[in-house]
């Protein structure tokens, strides 16, 4: 009988050990793979609820640079210095990535990873998020008389010790009324003094007006590079470059209703056209992004991500279960301690 429970304490005692060791490390990668952002939609005192948002694996960190893949593998975004983190970049130039981003989603109708609507305290959380590049980015939303327009949020998930990340995305407000207003888009080319003839001719850019694509017009040095046209102000726009030229960046950049398409030369003539297809679209608020850059977009964490300062205190990371590690600790030294006292008995008989 006592060999029997001796028998039976050991092979209950190694389930013990192994399940516990199973559930440590299952727990150990989840907390240094999984991050979650929480996106906080507030305007004064006003929390902005009912506002759906939308987010984006665009890339990964590869040691020195920053790479896009899957559906933006082909786009050629200008970034800041890829050898720096994220943190060191200007904040127009973060800004300016996520609108860009943003557009190019809409146009190209690339699926969402998922999407979240805020709740009465303003507040959407995306969880489960692997280390990367990321953007997320709201639908306009009309209330009343009033409009609220986000601004788009690009930041890196960097897991580990910045695992949970809080956002605070700009958000613009317009009322709904009659009032006109001039809007001008302008092509800017940059790094390229000594290469002009490695310029297009012309670039095509597709307009966008309340969510729906509205023309194309063609920009080139006929026009000095520029559009002009008059809307009310209860009309949302943005631009997008359609086709990026050869061996250029691009980026988005947009100033209360001026626009700039900035095309910067990288010096590798190599490169081919990335082309972006501008269909109907399921949004626009490439509106008043970053006016300035102390109204920009922000992202907190252990350490600051995007545009502003750091949160120091770490958030422990929700959704785990730490419960049953001490449980099967103290259930494995139960049961070596009844196996000891087993054996003894059995050896004094």
């Amino acid at each position: 009988m006592i060999k029997h429970m001796k028998r039976l304490c050991s092979a209950l005692c190694g389930l013990v050990l192994v399940f516990g060791c199973m559930a440590g490390l299952l727990m150990t990668v989840s907390a240094a793979d999984d991050g979650t952002l929480t996106l906080w939609c507030v305007k004064g005192d006003d929390k902005v609820a009912g506002m759906q948002w939308h987010i984006y694996r665009v890339g990964h960190r590869s040691d020195s640079d920053y790479v896009f893949d899957g559906d933006f593998a082909d786009y050629r975004l200008t970034l800041g210095d890829e050898t720096k983190s994220m943190l060191e970049w200007d904040a127009d130039t973060v800004a300016d990535a996520g609108e860009t981003l943003k557009a190019v989603t809409v146009a190209d109708e690339i699926p969402a990873l998922a999407d979240g609507t805020t709740d009465s305290a303003g507040r959407v959380t995306f969880s489960g998020l692997q280390p990367g590049l990321y953007l997320v980015w709201g639908e306009i939303l009309q209330t009343g008389d009033t409009i609220y327009i986000p601004s788009a949020v690009f930041f890196e998930m960097r897991g580990e010790d910045d695992a949970v990340l809080n956002a605070y995305p700009k958000i613009i407000l317009r009322s709904m009324d009659n009032s006109s207003a001039d809007y001008s888009v302008r092509k800017v080319w940059l790094n390229d003094e000594s290469q002009p003839q490695n310029r297009a001719a012309s670039v095509t850019v597709a307009r966008y007006r309340d969510n729906q694509f509205y023309d194309e017009i063609t920009l080139s040095e006929e026009n000095a590079w520029t559009y002009e046209w008059e809307d009310t102000v209860d009309h949302v726009w943005f631009v997008l470059e359609k086709v990026i030229p050869a061996g250029y960046t691009v980026a988005c950049r947009q100033r209360q209703t001026q626009y700039l398409i900035i095309n910067t030369y990288t010096g590798t003539d190599d490169q081919t056209e990335t082309t972006t297809t501008a269909t109907t679209l399921s949004t626009a608020e490439t509106q008043d992004t970053a006016a300035s850059s102390s109204e920009s977009s922000t992202v907190t964490t252990t350490a600051a991500v995007t545009t502003t300062t750091a949160v120091t205190d770490k958030i422990p990371q929700t959704g785990q279960l730490w419960w049953p590690v001490p449980c099967l600790a103290g259930s494995g030294m139960l049961l070596l301690g009844l196996g000891f006292i087993l054996r003894r008995k059995e050896e004094e008989e």
